[in-house]
């Protein structure tokens, strides 16, 4: 029978011995419940002698509530929960020494995306830095991985760090947070005490989102597993003025902006690389974002359909997808400012598409009338397989 972390953590009482009598921090969201919905806190709380000192926010707060980027989650209040600090603030994305004098212990329970790009990876990263430096104790309750093992994208040059990207992977990693926790441990060989709760029964090859688990959103533009296996493509739109669909009922499954040739942009990208729009279908579709890019303007634009009979996970190249509607849409549409200025997620100099891709490669590539699609398939494949062997001693499942 499948279990998550937190209901091996619950059965095992591994804490026994090891977390009782100790200061306890406990840093979650609103997808932190167990197969039953109920809260990972709530049943700590409930279920076993720990105390609870605080509570500790990712981007997007502790509640669940913070929309966009560079908007600080310091004004969080639950009742009866003792101080609730944000790790994504104007402030500090690090565990400050107000925040380590709370606990001996820090209890991890984040579902994760697999994607390097969203924040929880990197505010996991920066966690095991900073409880290794103040020598705190990390346990990790595992979750799925709902995007599955497939990586994708080139792993992230040192020179683009930053907080969508803290650690040289692609963009697509297909590791669980646990894993994920090991493999970075080793590579910054890091001397910390850490214990990883592992899911009982989970196979990421088969089923990387147990068909009977509900759906709890991660962040408010998580919607569904469909949004999910989109988003290591359409995410890079963050870094552009194309609209990714925020302000819609289908967030990071769209793209577009007003008077988009989408046409034109569709007929360009089966024609240039038929091989990578396999796995789903797309569409010409229509929207009209209550906010975020071009509020209440009607937008062209392209739908991913990652889901149903046409969906194959084997097949599906999201990263590659939205890197060959890039290039089309600049063919298509020359004299459209289609590159996004910084700020972005608290870098203030290098470009947001840089950040994200991972380097300044596919920014090029997009903008060179010679580059082919062979240029970019010659950058990622060589990495995508680096990874692969890099990652295989950290799988757990």
């Amino acid at each position: 029978m499948f279990r998550l972390g937190i209901e091996s953590f619950l059965e095992d009482k591994k804490w026994k011995g090891r977390l009782e009598n100790r200061q306890v921090a406990f840093l979650g969201h609103p997808a932190s419940v167990n197969q039953k919905l109920e809260s990972s806190l709530h049943l700590i709380r409930s279920h076993t002698p720990l105390k609870i000192n605080c509570l500790i926010g990712p981007q997007h707060g502790f509640k669940g509530t913070k929309q966009a980027n560079m908007i600080t989650t310091e004004d969080e209040n639950l009742k009866n929960s003792g101080p609730i600090f944000s790790l994504y603030s104007s402030k500090t994305r690090r565990l400050t020494q107000e925040m380590l004098s709370c606990f001996d212990v820090l209890i991890v329970d984040l579902q994760d995306v697999g994607c390097r790009v969203y924040t929880y990876l990197t505010t996991l990263f920066y966690v095991l830095e900073d409880c290794t430096q103040a020598n705190k104790e990390v346990w990790i309750l595992d979750r799925p991985n709902p995007a599955g093992r497939k990586g994708e994208g080139s792993i992230l040059n040192k020179n683009f760090m930053s907080f969508v990207g803290a650690a040289p992977l692609p963009i697509r990693h297909g590791l669980t947070l646990g894993e994920a926790a090991s493999w970075y441990c080793s590579l910054k060989n890091l001397n910390i005490q850490f214990e990883i709760i592992k899911m009982k029964n989970y196979q990421p090859e088969k089923t990387p989102w147990p068909d009977h688990f509900p759906w709890v959103l991660p962040s408010p533009n998580m919607v569904d597993e469909e949004c999910v296996r989109c988003y290591s493509g359409t995410v890079l739109l963050e870094g552009t003025n194309v609209s990714e669909a925020r302000g819609t009922v289908f967030p990071l499954k769209a793209f577009g902006f007003p008077d988009m040739n989408t046409e034109a942009i569709l007929k360009s990208m089966f024609k240039m690389a038929p091989q990578w729009l396999k796995g789903c279908v797309l569409r010409e579709e229509f929207f009209q974002p209550v906010f975020d890019k071009f509020q209440n303007k009607v937008c062209s634009a392209i739908r991913i359909h990652a889901e149903g009979p046409s969906y194959n996970e084997k097949d599906f190249h999201p990263y590659r997808l939205v890197s060959l509607f890039l290039k089309c849409l600049k063919n298509t549409h020359p004299d459209f400012d289609w590159i996004k200025l910084p700020p972005y997620e608290y870098e203030y100099k290098k470009l947001p598409i840089d950040i994200l891709s991972g380097d300044d490669f596919l920014r090029k590539w997009i903008e060179d009338e010679n580059a082919s699609i062979t240029d970019l398939e010659e950058k990622l494949s060589p990495d995508e397989k680096l990874w692969i062997e890099q990652r295989k001693n950290f799988l757990l499942y």
